[in-house]
């Protein structure tokens, strides 16, 4: 077994380690622990909230579970959790099915290129799959911190299921990313999250109420808009040379066209990234003396644009990175050589 093998099999064992806890945060009912004292101190309950059912246990040791039904009173943080959980097994299930194929420790397909596709589709749906997961944990134990669910009464603690959570999450996403790496497209992985994650802050400032507020708001929007849009768009133009140029795609046969398109690439999505931050900056230094309401609005923006550079930043700086170590001549100089 080599060392791509090795790596492949320890992406595939935490990517199915994530995927049993994630069922078993499913089916517990210990997402919300809620303990309630009586004023003479001599009683204590404690209510055990899940996604499918709530238990109570008494002082006295006994345990009374109940089934949810479809409609019943669930905080408001966990109206959603059930059904992302659920799509977070499914695409779980269809990692490890899809690793199993692809990977090249169980030797089921001979041909390279497409092991390389199965391992990158397996590895983005561990990553969808830690994503998922991530959204309603983290949505939960903030509305437990914050108290404003309104069933949490009393003192209301993170369950264990929150914590399992955490750590089905962190799993599938290292071995998501680990099963990346080994065909050598975690930057471009990283440089496609962050485009996506560009689109966001740019629909909002595409639909946002831009014809009205103040002149000096509006000025600054205009401005957004037009930042924005070239990043966008220069992120879209190295997501599409990101797809031709990597190696799993095989459109481009030469390795030297190859390297200095993921150059090239990797200088598309810095170039991204830079501008998503210069929005930040924008934001936070231009929207001094604008209404506190359209200050809100532009900020909430900028979270995305934060996390999009981030992606776009890293994901671009190690394709650029990534092409100095490469020194291997033309494949059509060398096989003319051998011949």
């Amino acid at each position: 077994m080599d060392i791509v093998e090795m790596v492949e099999v320890v992406g595939i064992a935490l990517g199915v380690i994530g995927l049993i806890l994630t069922i078993v945060i499913c089916a517990l009912p210990t997402w919300i622990e809620t303990t309630f004292i009586a004023d003479n101190f001599a009683t204590t309950e404690v209510h055990l909230l899940g996604l499918w059912m709530s238990c109570v246990t008494q002082s006295t040791g006994q345990t009374q579970c109940n089934v949810h039904n479809l409609r019943g009173n669930w905080p408001h943080s966990m109206e959603n959790a059930g059904a992302m959980i659920i799509t977070a097994i499914i695409l779980g299930v269809l990692g490890v099915t899809v690793t199993m194929v692809g990977a090249k420790c169980t030797n089921c397909i001979k041909e390279q290129t497409s092991q390389a596709k199965l391992i990158i589709i397996s590895g983005i749906l561990f990553i969808l799959a830690g994503i998922l997961i991530l959204i309603p944990v983290s949505m939960v134990a903030r509305s437990i911190n914050s108290e404003n669910s309104e069933l949490i009464r009393g003192k209301a603690e993170l369950g264990a299921s929150l914590y399992f959570g955490w750590g089905a999450a962190a799993l599938l996403l290292i071995g998501g990313f680990i099963l990346c790496i080994t065909v050598g497209v975690f930057g471009w992985m990283m440089g496609i999250c962050g485009w996506v994650v560009s689109l966001v802050p740019c629909s909002i400032i595409i639909l946002g109420p831009h014809g009205y507020g103040p002149e000096h708001y509006r000025h600054i929007w205009m401005d957004m808009l037009k930042i924005t849009c070239i990043s966008t768009i220069l992120g879209a133009l190295g997501v599409m040379g990101s797809i031709f140029g990597t190696k799993c795609c095989n459109c481009i046969k030469s390795n030297r066209t190859r390297v200095k398109a993921r150059f090239i690439v990797g200088i598309f999505f810095i170039l991204a990234g830079i501008l998503q931050l210069t929005t930040v900056f924008l934001v936070y230094y231009l929207t001094q003396n604008i209404p506190e309401y359209w200050r809100e609005y532009m900020l909430f923006s900028t979270e995305f644009c934060r996390w999009s550079a981030s992606m776009l930043l890293i994901g671009g700086t190690i394709l650029c990175c990534s092409t100095l170590k490469r020194k291997n001549p033309d494949s059509t100089m060398t096989k003319s050589a051998s011949h």
